[in-house]
C-alpha cells in the first residue's frame, strides 16, 4: 500500500526547494532552496530553522559526519558543524550534487563538469583531489565499489576512481543523466534521464529502456524491494525493483515539479519530497 496522505507537510521556503537530506545526527531534514536558503526540520517542527543564508540559490546539501554542507549557484560549499563554519570557493560554475564516499570524504560536482574532493581540517573543509570530465554538468554522484558512479549533462554515467580516474563511461540518456544507482544484487546500473526514461546497464549491455515520466525523471531511489522515481511531471512514482513493474504513484504530491527525493528517518522509512512548489512533504513508508 502506497502512502496517500504524508505525515507532515513544512512549508517555509520562499522560492523551489531543490534538493533535501536526512541528517542522522540532528534527527532532522535538510533542504536547499531557490530562495538562497539552506533550512532544517528538526521533529515536530512546523517551521525550518535557517542554517545558511545566500542570494543565490541552494541547489544540493548533504550530511557529512556530524554536520551539513551545501553548494550554491556560485560554486561555492558552505558547511556548519555545530558552532563552525566553513566556506570555500574552489568551484567555477554551480554546484549540483554532493557525495560521500567510502572512506568518509566528500566529494562535490559543478556545471562545467568538475568534481572536487574534500576532507574536514582545524580550519574546516580542505581540497585533496581536483577532476575534470567531459560529462557536462555534474547531475549527482553516488558510492560506487570502485569508487563513484557520477551522473551528467551529456547524457552519460561514468565510473571513477577515488583517485579520480575514469573507469568506465556509458551514454544512456538524450540530453542529461539526472542520476544513477547501483544495485549490487542485481550488477546493474539504473539511470534516470531528461528524456523521461528509466535505462538498466549490465556492463556494456542496456537490458532495459522504459518510459516512466512525461518528462525529466530529477530523482531515483531504492528503498526494499521498491524504485521511488519523481520528475518534472508533478508525479512521485513506485516500482518493483526486481520487474520494473509499476506499483502506482503517490497522488498530486506536489502541485509543481518534484526536484528532490530522500529516505530518511531513523529507520529509513520515511520518504521527503520537495518541489517547485516549495513545499516538502514526508510520507511514512
Amino acid at each position: 500500500m502506497l502512502p496517500s496522505t504524508p505525515s507532515a507537510r513544512l512549508q517555509g521556503h520562499s522560492g523551489a526547494i531543490y534538493d533535501v537530506a536526512w541528517c542522522g545526527a540532528t534527527n532532522s531534514w535538510c533542504t536547499a532552496g531557490g530562495d538562497g536558503v539552506v533550512a532544517t526540520w528538526g521533529p515536530g517542527a512546523d517551521n525550518g530553522n535557517a542554517l545558511f543564508h545566500h542570494a543565490s540559490p541552494f541547489y544540493a546539501v548533504s550530511a557529512w559526519e556530524d554536520g551539513v554542507v551545501a553548494g550554491n549557484a556560485t560554486g561555492e560549499v558552505l558547511g556548519k558543524w555545530g558552532d563552525h563554519h566553513a566556506a570555500t570557493h574552489l568551484h567555477r560554475g554551480p554546484v549540483f550534487s554532493i557525495c560521500t564516499d567510502a572512506e568518509g570524504l566528500l566529494w562535490t560536482g559543478d556545471g562545467l563538469g568538475q568534481l572536487i574532493r574534500w576532507k574536514r581540517d582545524k580550519n574546516g573543509m580542505q581540497s585533496t583531489t581536483h577532476v575534470t570530465t567531459d560529462l557536462g554538468k555534474i547531475r549527482s554522484i553516488a558510492a560506487h565499489p570502485e569508487g563513484l558512479l557520477v551522473a551528467g549533462g551529456q547524457g552519460a554515467w561514468a565510473i571513477l576512481s577515488l583517485a579520480g580516474d575514469v573507469l568506465e563511461t556509458r551514454l544512456v540518456h538524450e540530453r542529461s543523466c539526472y542520476w544513477a544507482l547501483r544495485l549490487p544484487e542485481k550488477e546493474v546500473v539504473i539511470s534516470g534521464g531528461q528524456d523521461g526514461k528509466l535505462v538498466v546497464c549490465r556492463g556494456e549491455e542496456r537490458v532495459v529502456e522504459l518510459p516512466i515520466h512525461q518528462s525529466a525523471v530529477y530523482r531515483g531511489v531504492h528503498h526494499g524491494d521498491i524504485l521511488w522515481t519523481a520528475g518534472r511531471d508533478k508525479d512521485v512514482k513506485a516500482w518493483n525493483i526486481h520487474t520494473l513493474e509499476p506499483l502506482g504513484k503517490i497522488e498530486r504530491p506536489h502541485s509543481r515539479s518534484v526536484n528532490a527525493l530522500c529516505l530518511g528517518g531513523a529507520s529509513g522509512t520515511l520518504l521527503a519530497t520537495g518541489g517547485d512548489d516549495r513545499m516538502l512533504k514526508v510520507w511514512d513508508l
